[in-house]
């Protein structure tokens, strides 16, 4: 965590002027962070009524207004656009001659880094790729969780400094994440932060469904302590019917969820059969016990598949799920696209951008 004494932002002028182009659940969050820091916000804009809200609650007073008005006011932008539309804003921008030579440009994009904002470098601004790894509500406990968080930073080598500043005046950690490996980086944030929130509404889901009724009260100190133990251990911490090999055991869960919960059969298979790759790999897994184990998850995919009649059911190959991105809140182009109502990655993460990071971190 980013210990350093702050100055009092009273004691220094505010020296950048801060604009945001989509106040979904992360720009106004930023903004708000950045105004703690010194700097002045003075533009944003929004499409929904929860981004006019939301804007209103973490920088109240400033103005809500056009996408091309936001870069004629700010110094500093921030483009917190879902990752998808995030090129054509950009384009567009440029296009419209909205971006001025000397600003500085700033996405969150998870996916992105520097390049996505080569439209606007060639109308001279300077490109940042700043993306938080953290999940936002759209709520003010989101600047305080910038504290020691960790975003995603790339930018041109002359940038560099200037990009790990405005992290660490927001409380932030500066990650130094190369161009061509932020699609890996932002995969791996996925499946740690948004894949988990699945995981546990299924899991709160079957609890419910055994006759559990408080199922977030059983599986809280579970999952904090199966977290921890992860984030000190790694795979050491594997711990279950799968890693020790309890085939019959496997094979009463399947059977089980295929009788009450059969939409959860596919993602148990999957994410059993990655389990039982990484308990071998390390030698959790006994060799002698992992046939038999093995043997039930392939017997329960083969099934799962007939039953279904949809292919690519087995295995780490099959994992199939019923989450459904919801589309952007707004147009897309030179007018802004504005965030969702849905939680960043991490996503994810946000997935951390306001594609719904995340952000986590999307």
């Amino acid at each position: 965590m980013n210990t350093a004494p702050q100055p009092d932002p009273k004691d220094r002028p505010a020296r950048l002027t801060v604009g945001v182009v989509g106040a979904g659940r992360v720009g106004p969050a930023l903004a708000a962070s950045l105004q703690l820091a010194g700097h002045r916000p003075v533009a944003v804009s929004g499409v929904s009524e929860a981004s006019r809200r939301r804007a209103a609650v973490l920088l109240p007073d400033v103005p809500l207004t056009t996408p091309a008005e936001v870069l004629q006011q700010a110094e500093l932008v921030l483009l917190t656009v879902p990752d998808d539309a995030l090129p054509g804003l950009v384009t567009g921008l440029a296009e419209t001659g909205a971006v001025r030579p000397g600003q500085l440009l700033v996405h969150t994009s998870g996916r992105y880094g520097a390049r996505v904002l080569d439209p606007a470098l060639r109308a001279g601004a300077l490109p940042l790729a700043l993306h938080p790894a953290m999940t936002f509500t759209g709520t003010p406990v989101d600047v305080q969780r910038l504290a020691g968080c960790s975003f995603g930073v790339t930018a041109p080598e002359e940038l560099r400094l200037a990009a790990e500043a405005l992290v660490i005046e927001m409380g932030g950690e500066p990650e130094w994440i190369a161009e061509d490996r932020r699609p890996l980086y932002h995969a791996a944030l996925a499946l740690g932060s948004n894949h988990l929130i699945t995981l546990v509404a299924q899991s709160m889901e079957l609890l419910r469904t055994a006759g559990v009724t408080a199922p977030d009260r059983m599986l809280g100190p579970l999952l904090g302590a199966s977290l921890d133990n992860a984030l000190r251990s790694g795979d050491a911490a594997l711990t279950g019917p799968v890693a020790r090999g309890d085939a019959g055991t496997v094979a009463a869960h399947i059977e089980e969820l295929r009788a009450h919960a059969p939409q959860a059969v596919a993602g148990y298979l999957a994410m059993a059969r990655a389990t039982a790759d990484r308990a071998l790999d390390h030698g959790l897994l006994k060799a002698e016990l992992a046939e038999d184990l093995l043997g039930v998850l392939a017997d329960g995919a083969t099934t799962a598949t007939g039953r279904s009649g949809r292919a690519g059911a087995t295995g780490t190959e099959g994992a199939t799920g019923t989450d459904r991105a919801p589309g952007p809140d707004g147009d897309p182009g030179a007018e802004g696209i504005d965030d969702p109502e849905a939680s960043d990655d991490p996503e994810g993460t946000g997935e951390g951008t306001d594609e719904g990071t995340d952000g986590g971190a999307r």
